[in-house]
């Protein structure tokens, strides 16, 4: 798998480009913390469109696979009625989608990101960053066991994002 580097410029401008979704994806993680939910959003875009949008629902739901991501994915199978034949990512009825989340994905998540199809992964806040104790976890080390060809993007809004994910402290 090639790896590509962008320049400084280029990666500030490319940061830029994703926020106005991760302003979508951070509007869905407010809605969680006021549900009493952890704070985590997330939006799938294809072709500059949003085509679906969660947040964090496991606590109001008592249901512990209804995360951000699970949940977009979730809603956007049963809208298009889809499933990805292939099990990869970047690959069937939702290829040349991107997932824009605000907190790195859970393992659970990451799976079901990539074998739904999804072709990029946009993370705002990431657990090492923030502090936060999830063992080696980072999902490029999901992805390098598995072969799974998802891109991944990071940091774009971290601090907006890691603010509604960690507990605020009084």
């Amino acid at each position: 798998m090639a790896t590509t580097f962008l320049t400084p410029k280029k990666e500030e401008q490319s940061m830029v480009a994703h926020e106005p979704f991760m302003r979508i994806a951070l509007e869905e993680s407010a809605r969680a913390v006021a549900e009493g939910n952890m704070g985590a959003g997330a939006v799938i875009v294809r072709d500059g469109e949003v085509v679906s949008r969660a947040h964090n629902e496991a606590t109001t739901l008592a249901d512990v696979t209804a995360h951000a991501e699970t949940q977009a994915l979730r809603r956007l199978s049963l809208e298009w009625r889809v499933v990805n034949p292939a099990l990869r990512a970047d690959a069937g009825p939702l290829k040349g989608t991107t997932l824009y989340t605000t907190v790195e994905p859970c393992p659970m998540c990451a799976w079901a990101i990539c074998i739904a199809g999804v072709s990029e992964l946009v993370i705002g806040a990431r657990y090492a960053r923030m502090g936060l104790a999830y063992g080696t976890y980072a999902i490029e080390r999901l992805l390098e066991m598995t072969g799974q060809p998802l891109r991944v993007m990071s940091g774009v809004l971290h601090d907006e994002c890691a603010a509604l994910r960690l507990p605020r402290r009084e």
